[in-house]
């Protein structure tokens, strides 16, 4: 009997520590943060010899953000890690830390190369910045102690959520065919407007004094590569709000690739400037929904510094 009992206790014991074993390995690796956002607004890439980070960016408004973010040592030296820093900034430079395990203000990657490491802090908010104009990310190849001998710092910049908020400031007042504020708007000087006033926006640069939805709408097109300020086309299930989105004319005799452009405002709706009779505030999309014929998103990435 005593040997028996003896095996029972073992295997209660081996179960018990596989048990405890997967519990740690799920709390490590959460399935969120392992599988990453599966639509964030955008992303970011930040490398040096040895060190790569690659942030997930999901802008929950003007000044919160979800950050899904990883470091991989892609061939340091042996005993050199792979540092990674961000940082919320708002336009005037004012600062706040992001906090990673361990309440630093940075993550070191100890593992060795070929290793990475990724975590997940959703709808982060520093109470310090009224907005958060852009992230600032620091990749470097070492500590201080080891020596660094190689950093990249790139931002990317939150000018869609800033945008619809300012938009969504001239709530209630008056609609005026080629009117852009302060007191009227239409539909595309609303659009402009509202981007032309987030600090540090280097503006749509439109040429002429006529500037419709069309214009916008083809500058968009236009506009696709990566840089301080550029469009990324969405499709209809991907719309996140203060996504910039386009119809085309009602009329069948006028010939023009966009009459309107409104922001999108989430739960079917649009906030826009869109006649004389109504003032400029939310309505429904699906009034114009037969008229959809694309949606962007204005985007913003920089490389400010080398070394």
């Amino acid at each position: 009997m005593r040997p028996r009992n003896v095996r029972r206790r073992v295997t209660t014991l081996i179960v018990a520590f596989v048990a405890a074993l997967s519990g740690v390995l799920f709390v490590a690796a959460p399935s969120a943060s392992a599988d990453g956002l599966s639509n964030p607004s955008g992303t970011l890439t930040v490398e040096c010899d040895g060190a790569k980070a690659f942030l997930q960016v999901d802008w929950k408004g003007a000044n919160q953000v979800t950050i899904r973010w990883s470091i991989e040592d892609t061939g340091t030296k042996a005993g050199i890690s792979p540092v990674l820093r961000i940082q919320a900034r708002d336009a005037d430079g004012s600062a706040a830390p992001f906090v990673f395990p361990g309440d630093n203000a940075y993550f070191v990657l100890r593992a060795g190369n070929g290793h990475s490491e990724v975590g997940l802090t959703s709808d982060w908010n520093p109470g310090n910045l009224a907005d958060i104009n852009h992230l600032l990310v620091k990749v470097q190849n070492g500590t201080t102690e080891q020596g660094v001998n190689c950093f990249q710092e790139r931002k990317i910049y939150n000018w869609t959520r800033i945008g619809y908020r300012k938009a969504v400031d001239q709530e209630g007042k008056g609609y005026e065919t080629g009117g852009v504020g302060p007191g009227t708007f239409d539909c595309s000087g609303l659009t402009l407007t509202s981007y032309n006033a987030i600090p540090n926006f280097p503006d749509f640069a439109i040429p002429g004094a006529v500037r419709t939805a069309e214009d916008i709408y083809h500058w968009m097109q236009d506009n696709r590569s990566p840089g301080k300020r550029y469009a990324q086309s969405v499709d209809f299930a991907d719309l996140k709000i203060g996504d910039l989105v386009f119809f085309e004319d009602t009329n069948p005799e006028v010939v023009r690739d966009a009459e309107h452009v409104a922001f999108w405002a989430g739960d079917n709706t649009l906030f826009h400037a869109f006649s004389p009779s109504t003032p400029i505030g939310f309505s429904s999309y699906s009034s114009l929904s037969s008229h959809f014929i694309g949606a962007y998103r204005v985007l913003g990435v920089e490389t400010v510094a080398n070394g």
